[in-house]
């Protein structure tokens, strides 16, 4: 069997390559150069790291970290891991004086220095801008240089376990997966694993659409905890004039871009009179969702008020193709814009892997990082600039740990009989008899479980039910569908792991009897931190997935807890039905 196999053996292998992966192989190349980062698309040119919006926390040497620490903790409700706060914040400083060094674009004023604003949904904390693109690209050059082997476009399908079972008793030995581009398997045998394949979603609703949650449900498999999967929803606004993307929102607000009804009113002073636009986007989502139901839409995202450095940045970090810059549409300048927001299934690291501070998950062998893993360090909160912090200081903390661990680790071994079976799995739908189904029809049944924004935002029991009943159907349809190129191969493994993506949220969602931060139970409007300030885990059995509660570690955090809200009706829940009070809500 071997023979039809390709083997690669390797110290570390990282699945993955956007910040997440590329700072974990950049990590452990201090330790080892047998390293190997797989990704199913090209590293720096594909994924949520080179297509984001081009903003990240940007702590200084001169700042006060512990005001910064103080900001996400609070604002995170308590639910974080205080000394990964202080990691992420001390672990920034170095990564933007390393993407300064290299020569990454950033936004910088006339004398030269970082040009810094207001995160969204924070005071004090504060983002720059900078090119995405340059940075993934000089990213590459930095682990090659370092003796990194890079894998493009290779799909990985599973994880390998020792004992061949899901879930496993054994440890995470490597992954199996195939080529996209000639159909032939390849087994990665690797002393320690990192997942880091970036966010879950739908794909066809983000303009990133090979996010789909790989990481998530491979780890899942395998028997890995995951952690707070009902916080996995999201979105911002991302469309303009229903037709083009709009670039980043979070850039434009800080720079002054206000949203307005078809009134001309600024609705968002109702709901925060300190922030605006720039409060929690869940808030500000919600709050359009209820200009368009009271029949004062449409919105408009009104650029009027910008400050030059935002134009001018748009070129000078590398957007120069942006849709504000072009002829396609009215001068942005002059004319408010009609703009709409996306809300579904888009996790940001708010859940996933459980991870420990060396980046090891719960399965020996296997780490996590990045937006495949949970980030202990905001808590619930999802501040601009955060999710891409994030994957930096987790990538590079894991690929450290990995490295350093890989030197004295044992060469794992799987039988024949497995790689056999996992073959077998990955190519299975290229000779079924198939059920009449393409590929592209279960994406697009896995979208409409998302239907609306309001519909996603107002869960409860029915809805949620009525959710997870529809994605064992897509599932069972998708292991009977037949596929006859490799190109479509792939999707339907994609849309495998959505569907069990999807279901998992649906069911977290569905134990979870509380509301909170971006999650909203329409039938449990109230926050609960007697029973609900905890981390939520799932972990897959023989019998099912069991969910549990984890206590958050509050002794570490050192300054007085105001802890408040407990029975609190979610800003969510007050927005939709019309009984907002902008004094009762921070």
């Amino acid at each position: 069997m071997t023979a039809d196999v390709d083997i690669i053996n390797v110290d570390v292998l990282i699945i993955g390559g956007g910040f997440a992966g590329a700072w974990a192989a950049y990590s452990a190349a201090q330790y080892t150069s047998n390293i190997l980062l797989v990704d199913k698309g090209f590293v720096s040119r594909s994924g949520a790291s080179t297509l984001s919006g081009g903003i990240t926390t940007c702590p200084l040497d001169t700042d006060d970290l512990d005001l910064w620490a103080k900001e996400f903790v609070t604002r995170g409700h308590y639910m974080v891991n205080y000394n990964w706060t202080r990691k992420v914040l001390e672990g920034q400083v170095d990564r933007v004086k390393q993407f300064s060094d290299w020569g990454v674009q950033i936004s910088r004023d006339a004398k030269g220095a970082i040009r810094r604003f207001s995160s969204r949904g924070m005071i004090d904390v504060r983002c720059m801008q900078y090119s995405p693109k340059g940075a993934m690209e000089a990213l590459r050059r930095q682990i090659t240089a370092r003796g990194v082997r890079i894998l493009d476009r290779a799909c990985i399908t599973e994880l390998m376990t020792s004992d061949g079972e899901y879930p496993t008793r054994g440890e995470i030995v490597g992954a199996f997966g195939f080529y996209p581009r000639s159909g032939r398997c390849v087994a990665i045998y690797a002393k320690r694993t990192i997942v880091a394949t970036g966010i879950m979603a739908m794909k066809g609703r983000h303009r990133v659409d090979t996010d789909t949650g790989d990481g998530f449900a491979m780890s899942y498999r395998a028997g890995a905890r995951l952690v707070d999967l009902e916080f996995s929803y999201g979105g911002t606004f991302s469309f303009l004039m229903k037709r083009f993307t709009f670039g980043n929102y979070n850039v434009a607000v800080a720079h002054g871009a206000r949203l307005i009804n078809a009134l001309g009113e600024r609705f968002m002073e109702k709901y925060d009179p300190v922030r605006f636009e720039r409060s929690e986007l869940s808030r500000v989502v919600a709050a359009f969702a209820k200009e368009i139901m009271d029949g004062r839409g449409p919105v408009y995202v009104d650029l009027r008020h910008c400050d030059e450095s935002y134009w001018s940045s748009l070129v000078e970090v590398g957007r120069k193709a942006s849709i504000l810059l072009s002829n396609h549409i009215p001068n942005p300048r002059t004319t408010p814009l009609p703009i709409e927001p996306t809300w579904g299934m888009w996790n940001g690291s708010r859940s996933g892997l459980k991870i420990d501070l060396g980046g090891r998950a719960t399965l020996p062998g296997l780490l996590g990082a990045g937006a495949c893993s949970k980030n202990e360090a905001t808590g619930t909160h999802a501040s601009a600039g955060v999710p891409t912090a994030y994957a930096m200081n987790s990538g590079f903390v894991a690929g450290e740990t990995a490295g350093r661990e890989s030197v004295s680790a044992s060469p794992p071994k799987v039988s024949d009989q497995v790689l056999r079976m996992l073959a077998e799995k990955a190519l299975a739908p290229l000779s079924r008899k198939g059920n009449g189904r393409h590929v592209d029809d279960l994406h697009d049944d896995l979208t409409l479980t998302e239907s609306s924004v309001v519909d996603m935002m107002n869960l409860d029991a029915p809805n949620l039910d009525r959710k997870i009943a529809r994605t064992w159907e897509i599932t069972e349809a998708a292991e009977a569908t037949r596929v006859d190129d490799l190109h479509d191969l792939v999707k339907l493994h994609e849309a495998v792991n959505i569907a069990q993506n999807a279901r998992l949220v649906y069911m977290a969602s569905l134990d979870r009897t509380e509301s909170r931060e971006q999650f909203h139970r329409s039938d449990y409007p109230a926050t609960d931190d007697e029973n609900w300030h905890c981390w939520h885990g799932v972990t897959r059995t023989q019998n099912g997935p069991t969910f549990d509660k984890e206590q958050i570690p509050l002794h570490l955090v050192p300054f007085p807890i105001e802890k408040s809200g407990h029975g609190q009706i979610s800003s969510l829940h007050a927005i939709l039905n019309g009984t907002f009070r902008r004094e009762n809500y921070t």
